[in-house]
């Protein structure tokens, strides 16, 4: 019969492989959970009772004793050590609501900077806004950038907030801590004439297929890594993107797992495949079935279904993918970007040839348009004019280097008729208005399909109000129709 204590502490003797166990149920403090704990007793099973009572009466006291210090810490944040609740909130709380490698991440940064810097003496209670201040300064001396300053702030937040649900705070201390500011990051891609050339330099690396895969299809490095033979469709052309390689640090060790937990679940999606990329795929594993034959038992059987894997059937490092492809850029005086530009290229670069930002979204697996529009809203404004000159390129066969109409003749704007734009307000727009449709509350995209030698070409615009939204499609529709009535004249 288990005898309870004060606390809420309760001990019971069980047995186990010939030897006593005493087991304490008890409520823990910080999750408010029932939770039991396995402790020897040293006996073996045949002791005598008394021997067994005392040892049993002297190990619920000492366990007792314990327990009061946690629960007189976690009631005053005086004698609560922060890097005892920072560990307890990761491991007992916030574990169960990441991925294993987002939990490894906190893990590694709770167990190093944020350990060293608040050491075993400071408390909760002590956690003022000029101490974390002073840990930003200790992070920026010791390298880090304000991204990962930021990731710190975040956790930091994270932590009180579980604080404050927890009674141990009235409000949370990093209301008053300035949010670090982080530069927004300008992506570089590359234009068509360098992706030819690097997919040219590049097609007995290593790196081939992974690199076809972010440029042609937009995939993070985790994702090309994750492909497998049985996500690419070759009978309805299609790819799917379910499983990522990632590389994490467990107990000390580098370890590659193989993960279906993507990034978003906007990241597990499926798309139309590339006529280009189905070719270098099939042509890809005709090689690793040569490989697979050529080396036999050193080719590796774990992972057959991969598609990108080395000549022993090896899985990717995705930090030689990092590694290796600066080299490979470096090798061939190749202009320097990172692997994940190729993404950015890849977007870039449906963009510029007409794709909208819905479908885009898709391809690319973002939660949603807004954030793809965050992302390229740039790039979208720059390929406005762009557009309306493409269109009188491919109607007069023309290639990029020669001069549009308007380049030819920059008189015939002013003389062109120019054509009152007005919205409607009904429920439909008159004819060569194009049409305003809201994607969500704080995203509009405007449309302009004018029929042009029988060919309907679309263009597409995008605006965070429906206001600038109508007036960025006003001057598109102007701009593309002086390049019509230009053609008209000299055609």
């Amino acid at each position: 019969m288990a005898r309870r204590y004060d606390k809420g502490v309760s001990g019971s003797v069980q047995a186990r492989n010939g030897y006593l166990h005493l087991v304490v149920g008890y409520k823990d403090p910080l999750t408010q959970k029932r939770k039991v704990k396995w402790m020897a007793m040293d006996l073996p099973e045949d002791s005598l009772k008394s021997v067994v009572e005392k040892r049993k009466r002297d190990m619920i006291t000492e366990f007792e004793a314990k327990y009061a210090r946690l629960i007189d810490g976690y009631d005053d944040p005086e004698n609560y050590p922060f890097v005892a609740f920072m560990h307890e909130w990761l491991d007992e709380v916030h574990r169960h609501k990441v991925q294993e490698s987002t939990y490894l991440g906190y893990k590694a940064r709770v167990s190093g900077h944020m350990t060293k810097f608040f050491g075993d003496k400071m408390s909760l209670a002590d956690l003022k806004p000029r101490v974390i201040n002073s840990f930003y300064d200790y992070l920026r001396s010791m390298g880090d950038s304000e991204q990962t300053v930021l990731h710190y702030h975040n956790l930091l937040h994270s932590m009180f907030e579980y604080a404050i649900k927890q009674e141990l705070f009235e409000f949370n201390p990093m209301q008053r801590v300035d949010r670090p500011t982080v530069k927004r990051y300008s992506a570089g891609f590359y234009s068509a004439e360098e992706v030819q050339t690097l997919l040219a330099f590049a097609k007995d690396d290593p790196l081939y297929i992974p690199i076809v895969l972010a440029v042609y299809c937009g995939m993070r490095r985790s994702e090309a890594l994750g492909m497998t033979w049985d996500c690419v469709d070759f009978e309805n052309d299609k790819i799917s993107v379910q499983k990522k390689v990632i590389e994490i640090s467990k107990n000390g060790k580098k370890q590659i797992i193989v993960s279906d937990e993507l990034k978003t679940e906007s990241s597990r999606r499926v798309f139309a495949m590339h006529p280009d990329v189905k070719k270098i795929l099939l042509k890809h594993k005709e090689q690793q079935e040569v490989y697979r034959k050529q080396f036999k038992r050193s080719y590796s059987k774990k992972y057959l279904n991969m598609v990108c894997v080395d000549q022993l059937g090896d899985l990717i490092r995705p930090n030689f993918v990092t590694e290796h492809f600066n080299i490979l850029l470096k090798k061939h005086n190749l202009r320097k970007i990172r692997f994940h530009d190729l993404r950015h290229t890849f977007a870039t670069t449906a963009l510029a040839n007409g794709m909208d930002i819905k479908t885009l979204s898709s391809i690319i697996g973002h939660v949603s348009s807004s954030t793809t529009l965050d992302i390229y809203l740039h790039s979208t404004d720059k390929m406005q004019k762009e557009a309306a000159r493409s269109i009188d390129r491919g109607i007069r066969g023309v290639s990029s280097e020669e001069k549009t109409s308007e380049e030819l003749n920059t008189d015939s704007e002013k003389t062109a008729p120019k054509q009152k734009f007005e919205p409607v307000k009904g429920k439909y727009r008159k004819p060569g208005t194009g049409c305003v449709s809201k994607i969500n509350d704080n995203l509009w995209e405007g449309r302009y399909t004018p029929t042009v030698n029988g060919k309907r070409m679309a263009t597409n615009i995008y605006a965070n109000s429906e206001e600038e939204c109508e007036a960025k499609l006003a001057e598109l529709i102007r701009e593309m129709k002086i390049e019509i009535e230009k053609l008209k004249q000299g055609g």
